[in-house]
């Protein structure tokens, strides 16, 4: 059976009892997973760790699994549990402080280095909660009804909070150039 083609709900009530349907939903959700994790902790092992952890407890949890919303959000809320719970045992920084670079034309690189602080400087001026739904949803990749399933929110509040958190970095991006 090619449980690639299943989707999450069909794939979720398998897993539990067939390896090769959970690796069918690992495969499928570890890069936005990991992506969501990196960018919250800006440090690979951590990331992996984590992401390692969050599949552990996913694994584990679809016994109690139950199709309430969708996979995605359930898999993404014990990600932001593991999350939380790391920034409990110590706290870490939103970006990563040494970004790669792989230019060596050193105009690109000044010009890259400049534009990477000032967004990390608009960045730290949003609350958590804002800075979550831009991870969330470009870091992660997660589309607005998923979002608003792991929030508990509307799809009309999510997508209204998004447009807002990007117009008010917009405007303040502009006023600082």
């Amino acid at each position: 059976m090619d449980y690639s083609q299943l989707d999450d709900a069909s794939l979720a009530r398998d897993a539990a009892r067939n390896t090769e349907a959970f690796t069918a939903l690992y495969r499928r959700y570890v890069t936005p997973v990991y992506r969501y994790l990196y960018h919250r902790l800006g440090n690979v092992n951590d990331a992996e760790d984590l992401t390692a952890q969050v599949f552990m407890d996913a694994l584990e949890g679809l016994v109690f699994y139950r199709e309430r919303g969708n996979f995605s959000a359930w898999l993404f809320t014990i990600a932001r549990r593991r999350l939380i719970d790391l920034y409990r045992q110590r706290p870490v920084d939103f970006l990563p402080d040494d970004l790669p670079d792989v230019s060596f034309d050193l105009q690109s690189i000044a010009e890259k280095n400049e534009t990477q602080l000032r967004l990390s400087q608009l960045l730290h001026e949003l609350d958590d909660e804002r800075r979550e739904l831009l991870q969330l949803r470009f870091a992660a990749g997660l589309d607005f009804s998923e979002i608003a399933s792991l929030l508990h929110r509307t799809e009309g509040a999510v997508k209204m909070s998004l447009y807002r958190t990007l117009d008010w970095l917009k405007s303040n991006w502009e006023k600082k150039t």
